[in-house]
This record gives structure tokens, C-alpha cells and sequence, in this order.
């Protein structure tokens, strides 16, 4: 009997009509270097303990939007030249050719302080004339950029969020941050660095705690098969940065043959090469 059950349940999966469902895959090294020239055979798609056969897995070489969010608050004020801003400038650098960009600060209220474009010369320049001041808004500007970025699907997009964990304001609760953000179809990269700062704001209503901070950080990363950096100090800024760069390198487009109107898609991408992490993005249509 148990035979015959089994025989029917594939009998049902092979007569039911299959559908391709896609994702983003980011495949790095040990050393965190992206993995480049992956072919179909080398993947292998599990969806909920089911194996999916791979129909394709190609580099993906859609134009990059990147928002990058730079925590310009008061308690900043003593790392945000001395680490931040030329960390910062380094990342836009080694971009993929093509990319645009977008600077957004954190002072008192998110500020885009460079609009899209690929000059690097002129956002340098724009982040070094912020003076730090205020607390950090860096919630708020997660929502703006979100909504700027104005996703479409002939390109990809990619938020980079470079914060520290001092006192914080923010009009959003941190579900609604996390929900906006995923909304918006980009990947999240978070550089935070254990450091308050020396703060002359005061606390009062609104003031985001650590436990908001971690929940919406954990939260936009793990929903977008993005990353997230924590350092002890802002000295350690620049390498999170760097494994930030290579991230945003040479993702993939994995697609792979499924069955319809499942209630739940839990996907695992396995790569044949040793040592190699492997981080996947929402599943879509």
C-alpha cells in the first residue's frame, strides 16, 4: 500500500504543469571573493526537501542601482571622516562598470546628498561637506531610499547601509521599516559598527534602541539574500566594505521548474565546489 501511495503521489507531481520560479544567488569563497562561471550542472534546488531541476543559472549582468546610507549623526561625528567617508568612496569605486548611484546621510533626517549618477569625484565631495549633527535617522532613510530606488525588472538594486548604533530617531516602527525595504525589491547590505559615539542628544520620544536596530538590520539582510557586517569599532569599516563590493559582484540568475500554488517556498541552492557559500534572494514568479 505504502508503494501505491508513493507511485500516485509522482504520478500526480509529473501530470501536474510545472511553472519556473527565479532568484538571485551570490556565491563568494572562503576568502569572500565572488565565485565566477558557474554552469546549470554545478547547482542543485531544493524546495521544500524537493529536489527542483535547474533550467538555468547565468551571471547576472542587469544594470546596479545602489543606495548607500551613511550614519552622519552627532555620536558619529568623531569616526565619520576619519573611517567612514573614504571607506565609503572606496565602495563606490569598485562598483560593477555601469552602476548608478545614490549617497543618502543620516543627520537629523535622511538627506540624499547625491543623486543618481556614476561621479564618485562629485559624491566625495558631498560627503565630506556634511557635518554631523542630530541623532540618527538611519530608519527613515531606509524607507526613502527604498522608495527611491523605483525598482524595475530590466535592472537590480542594492541598498548599502553604513551605521553605527548610537541614539536614533525614527517616524517608522521597525516592521513597517523591514516590510517597506523588502517591498522594494533590493538587496541589503549592512556595515554596523559597535560604536555609540559621545552623544549631546538627548533622549525623548521616538528614540531607536539597539533591539530596533538589530531587528530591522537582521530582518531587511535575511529577507533579501543580502549581508550583514558588524565590526568592534569603526576601524573596521573599510574590509566590512570590501566584502560588501565583492557581494555586490557577479551575482546569478538561478531559475528552476516547480509546481504551482504551493503555500510555501522553502529553497535551498546547493553549488558543487568546495568551500563555497552560497546566499540566495526571494524566490519570484
Amino acid at each position: 500500500m505504502i508503494a501505491l501511495a508513493a507511485a500516485l503521489v509522482l504520478f500526480q507531481q509529473a501530470s501536474t504543469p510545472a511553472e519556473v520560479r527565479t532568484l538571485n544567488v551570490w556565491v563568494t569563497d572562503a576568502r569572500g571573493t565572488a565565485v565566477r562561471g558557474l554552469v546549470p550542472d554545478e547547482a542543485a534546488v531544493l524546495e521544500n526537501g524537493v529536489a527542483r531541476p535547474v533550467t538555468r543559472l547565468e551571471e547576472d549582468r542587469r544594470p546596479l542601482n545602489v543606495a548607500v546610507i551613511v550614519d552622519s549623526s552627532a555620536p558619529m561625528g568623531t569616526f565619520y571622516r576619519l573611517n567612514l567617508v573614504d571607506a565609503v568612496v572606496q565602495l563606490l569605486n569598485q562598483l560593477p562598470a555601469g552602476a548608478r548611484f545614490a549617497v543618502w546621510t543620516t543627520s537629523d533626517r535622511p538627506q540624499k546628498i547625491a543623486d543618481w549618477g556614476d561621479d564618485v569625484g562629485a559624491a566625495s565631495r558631498a560627503l565630506k561637506r556634511v557635518a554631523p549633527l542630530g541623532g540618527n535617522t538611519v530608519l527613515d532613510a531606509i524607507v526613502e531610499a527604498s522608495s527611491d530606488l523605483k525598482r524595475q525588472e530590466s535592472e537590480r538594486s542594492a541598498v548599502v547601509v553604513v551605521t553605527g548604533v548610537g541614539i536614533g530617531f525614527t517616524n517608522w516602527e521597525r516592521r513597517q521599516v523591514v516590510d517597506k525595504a523588502r517591498a522594494s525589491g533590493a538587496t541589503f547590505m549592512v556595515v554596523q559598527f559597535e560604536e555609540t559615539g559621545e552623544s549631546a542628544v538627548a533622549a525623548g520620544e521616538g528614540q531607536v534602541t539597539r533591539l530596533d536596530y538589530d531587528y530591522v538590520f537582521e530582518g531587511v539582510t535575511r529577507a533579501t539574500g543580502g549581508i550583514k557586517e558588524t565590526t568592534m569599532s569603526a576601524m573596521g569599516v573599510p574590509r566590512a566594505l570590501e566584502k560588501v563590493a565583492q557581494a555586490l559582484k557577479a551575482p546569478y540568475r538561478l531559475s528552476y521548474a516547480t509546481v504551482p500554488d504551493l503555500k510555501e517556498r522553502k529553497v535551498e541552492v546547493q553549488v558543487a565546489r568546495p568551500g563555497v557559500k552560497v546566499r540566495i534572494g526571494p524566490v519570484r514568479p
